[in-house]
């Protein structure tokens, strides 16, 4: 019989809603079908508007908590209505959520995730996990990334050598190198790339990376980029938009005496998401391994493609191993759900620096 569970993804730049339906009946992950939803513009809008935001009122949070809610209510509704599924199967809900803030590093860590799961569990009336970092962060864990631990289960059955590289609004990479598996935020994806063509107009991101292809890489901006503090430290460590994002880039172009024309800041920007990737590959030694890449990063042509000029490493996607590399994540957070409902521990130590084993997500049960 089956256990239906459904996975809901909604990555740092804020795109649009990964959503999975999963059977896990059995030890295969049996992928039933999986859809994209378009985040509505205005709430897009204020997703951004927060996440780059230093201080927000605690009044817009929580309308933005429900506003996204809904939306997650929405996009599950549709995905069973489209595969056909009876609700009344659907043993439970695994939601991310949109990550506004991350500071695991902070006086007092915390992460901030919007889409309520108590309001998802009610208005779906099915148990729902959220929350999946907190209680990491609370046993002294970055909170971030989780997927290794699904990536080691999905693509480490050969017990090869390899690396899993997620490249969403922040690119994450997944260490598989048997017994141990390390996993860490190796830097931006495509959050600054977004936000720049954002603010000049190209659109909410620049298609394929023709518009960084126009342009030159400044060298001088791309040393004073390198330079930052999160490159030069040691994992494990996470990131997001908060910390990388428009300030950040006016920040670095303050320090520079001449003017750059906008599509070489772009092109800059593309190359520090390769270059900040090709770093921690070469520091995990993984230099001549394959590397599989997933997240909405595949569809930028120009950074794939000198991302294979630029490195040693054979790079493909995870379609090579048989997965979607756009619903990796959507996948893990519809697993991960199984395991916290069925009260499984994961011991996070070589990924995200937490003491001993803790639980990912907390579960909400439909209060009616």
């Amino acid at each position: 019989m089956a256990e239906i569970y459904i996975g809901l993804m909604s990555g740092t730049s804020a795109d649009s809603i990964d959503c999975a339906a999963l059977d896990l009946s059995s030890e295969e992950i049996i992928v039933l079908g999986c859809r994209n939803f378009e985040i509505p513009k205005d709430l897009k809008e204020d997703i951004i508007q927060c996440s780059q935001s230093e201080k927000v009122e605690k009044e817009f949070i929580d309308a933005l908590n429900f506003r996204m809610a809904d939306v997650l209510v929405d996009s599950v509704k549709a995905i069973l209505t489209e595969l056909r599924i009876d609700i009344e199967a659907v043993k439970g809900i695994g939601s991310h959520g949109q990550t506004i803030k991350h500071e695991p590093r902070s006086e007092f860590p915390y992460t901030l995730q919007i889409g309520n799961p108590q309001k998802i569990s009610d208005d779906l009336d099915l148990r729902t996990v959220g929350n999946y970092r907190h209680d990491d962060i609370d046993a002294g864990g970055e909170g971030a990334p989780l997927t290794p631990i699904f990536h080691e289960k999905v693509f480490g059955k050969d017990k090869n050598r390899k690396a899993i590289v997620n490249i969403g609004g922040i690119t994450n990479i997944t260490a598989l190198d048997f017994p141990k598996i390390i996993g860490f935020d190796s830097g931006p994806g495509n959050c600054l790339m977004d936000c720049w063509s954002r603010v000049h107009d190209i659109g909410n991101y620049d298609d394929k990376g023709s518009w960084a292809s126009s342009g030159t890489v400044n060298l001088s901006l791309l040393e004073t980029m390198m330079g930052d503090e999160y490159f030069l430290r040691d994992y494990p460590k996470s990131t997001g938009p908060d910390y990388f994002n428009h300030e950040w880039i006016k920040k670095n172009l303050a320090s520079l005496s001449k003017k750059i024309l906008p599509e070489d800041v772009q092109a800059t920007l593309l190359q520090v998401t390769i270059l900040s990737l090709i770093e921690s590959i070469n520091i995990l030694q993984l230099s001549n391994e394959n590397i599989y890449l997933c997240g909405g990063g595949v569809h930028n042509e120009f950074l794939c493609n000198q991302l294979k000029k630029q490195s040693k490493s054979s790079i493909k996607t995870t379609l090579d191993l048989g997965i979607d590399p756009d619903y990796v994540e959507a996948i893990c957070f519809g697993w991960l759900a199984k395991q916290r409902i069925e009260n499984k521990k994961f011991n996070l130590s070589e990924i995200t620096g937490s003491k001993g084993e803790v639980y990912l997500g907390r579960i909400y049960e439909p209060s009616k």
